[in-house]
């Protein structure tokens, strides 16, 4: 629920400000043509956001990639959203370099195409020629965008609070835009700041240096600001133009394998990736892969590479231990976690690619059934591991517009094989053992004393134990029962030697010689005994059929 707090920050903001009151008035208003109130589905938010504008669309594009805080469901759909922005005048893109640069835009370029190469949300892009004659791509941000997107994502963190406030059926969707909202706010912090996009570019570029026939824009830091942001003009054919590529001479099938070559270097080998690698980012010149737009990448640690590389190879031999001990190792913690069940869950996964051919697998779709699967179990996909499930997702459908035989898992399952012998990779795990070494080394120094200071605490009554002790719900139940039927035992002992007693003594009246009491004692001992053996014989059958039907 909303606090008291946020929601006179609501009125706060529509009272003040009248730019905000009155984009406020507008939100509501589309909100409301929408039915938000009653329900969100997927098809309801992509039709909401791009009524919203582009900052909205561009929040939803982001979103898209972050399986880890929203249902694959809506990732999907969100996928599908667009720009539908008019460009900038001309006269106000120059306005924006001049600002940039704090000079005249002549100093740098002898020309610049007036009409924009694409215009998006954020920025557009023109063509223009340095005053060398080189011919480049230039990236101009929107002016406001940076203020704007502030103040949107602001004013719909308070309109998630009052949409959470008026609605009770959708609090987990509510509290997955929540949590997506926090996540965003940094990535589009960055995804306006093209001082990022430029060390991607840089580094980008450097890393695919070693590939053959795979490359990437060369960056111009000397002619790039937070605003503008220069590199070479790429002229090409999208990767899923078969016919262009064709026309180029460019064998589909062998450029689908480099393709995914080439990603998985980018994960398992450098940990630095595109995270949104759909066919308009990746272009083809001369045959060779150009991959553009290093707006949102992705970042992984040796341990995560490692850890995700035997994520692949467990999905592609059927290892759900494996592949659980995988997920769990690239997962964060949100509560009690089943480990059984999450076994159970890999398991099952991976028994319906068990009869597949390996190139038959999607390792798309798994890596997305296993993002769901977490979900389940209190657990959330570190965000780089879940931009890279989608980034999969997005390969193997282009993959399959170039080679249907084609397969992820196969050249992965080969990428990783070499991987292991590479002297890169022996090296690390060489460097890796030693480090383990040295630390295992030092902390068994270290045992004797903390040992001894433990013994010490103990002694001093200063450690105590905390257990959670788990019993079956019945368990009170069956307990009760057999201390009842140990005391009409121990009655039916006692009635009996009682009896015994009586029977050697001359009371009256008797019975056969013997004292009616007496015999009155032993009928009593010997029913209660029968009963206490019926009851124990009954509960062990109920037992025996409760574990058959558990």
């Amino acid at each position: 629920m909303p606090t008291f707090r946020e929601l006179m920050r609501v009125a706060e903001i529509t009272v003040k400000d009248k730019t905000s009151s009155k984009r406020m008035g507008e939100i509501v208003s589309i909100m409301r043509r929408y039915h938000v109130a009653r329900g969100l589905t997927p098809e309801k938010a992509v039709a909401v956001l791009e009524a919203l504008g582009p900052t909205y669309v561009k929040i939803g594009q982001l979103a898209s990639s972050r399986s880890d805080l929203l249902p694959s469901a809506y990732c999907d759909a969100l996928e599908q959203l667009h720009d539908h922005v008019t460009p900038l005048p001309f006269s106000e893109v120059i306005q924006c370099i001049d600002a940039a640069y704090g000079v005249p835009w002549t100093t740098v370029f002898s020309s610049i195409d007036e009409e924009p190469l694409g215009a998006a949300s954020i920025a557009q892009v023109h063509r223009a020629v340095l005053l060398d004659g080189t011919v480049v791509a230039v990236k101009v941000r929107r002016p406001g965008i940076v203020e704007q997107m502030a103040e949107d994502i602001t004013l719909m963190r308070h309109l998630l609070a009052l949409a959470e406030l008026s609605t009770s059926s959708h609090q987990a969707i509510m509290l997955s835009l929540g949590n997506a909202l926090e996540e965003l706010e940094r990535t589009t912090a960055n995804e306006v700041d093209f001082t990022v996009e430029l060390g991607n570019l840089v580094r980008f570029h450097d890393e695919l240096a070693s590939q053959s026939g795979v490359t990437s824009p060369v960056p111009y830091p000397r002619y790039s600001t937070d605003s503008v942001l220069v590199m070479e003009y790429v002229e090409g054919a999208q990767v899923d133009d078969v016919a262009a590529l064709r026309a180029q001479g460019v064998d589909a099938s062998a450029l689908a394998e480099r393709l995914v070559q080439s990603y998985v270097t980018q994960v398992l080998d450098n940990g630095f990736f595109h995270a949104d690698p759909h066919p308009g980012n990746i272009l083809v010149r001369d045959g060779d892969i150009v991959w553009i737009d290093l707006g949102m990448t992705g970042s992984l640690t040796a341990s995560q590479r490692l850890l995700v590389g035997r994520m692949f190879r467990a999905v592609a031999t059927g290892d759900a231990y494996g592949l659980k001990e995988a997920v769990l190792g690239l997962s964060v913690v949100h509560g009690q976690v089943d480990h059984g069940a999450l076994l159970s869950q890999m398991d099952a996964l991976l028994t319906e690619y068990g009869t597949a051919d390996l190139r038959d697998i999607n390792m798309g779709a798994a890596f997305q059934e296993i993002v769901e699967v977490l979900r389940t179990q209190n657990l959330i996909m570190v965000p780089s591991v879940t931009m890279l499930a989608r980034g999969v997702v997005t390969i193997e459908g282009v993959m399959a517009e170039l080679d249907p035989k084609a397969s992820v898992v196969q050249i992965v399952s080969q990428h990783v094989v070499r991987q292991a012998f590479s002297p890169r990779h022996v090296e690390e795990k060489v460097v890796s053992m030693l480090t383990a070494t040295a630390e295992s080394a030092e902390a068994l120094a270290h045992l004797p004393r903390q040992l001894s200071n433990t013994l010490d605490m103990l002694d001093r009554g200063e450690v105590s134990v905390v257990g959670d002790l788990r019993v079956p719900a019945n368990a009170l139940a069956t307990l009760y029962a057999a201390c009842g039927r140990i005391a009409l035992a121990m009655i039916s002992a006692g009635l009996f030697m009682g009896s015994s007693i009586l029977c050697t003594t001359t009371m009256e009246p008797r019975f056969l010689g013997v004292p009616v009491l007496g015999v009155l004692g032993y009928v009593g001992a010997l029913v209660l005994g029968v009963y206490v053996i019926y009851r124990t014989l009954l509960s062990r059958h109920q037992m025996r059929n409760d574990e058959k039907l558990n």
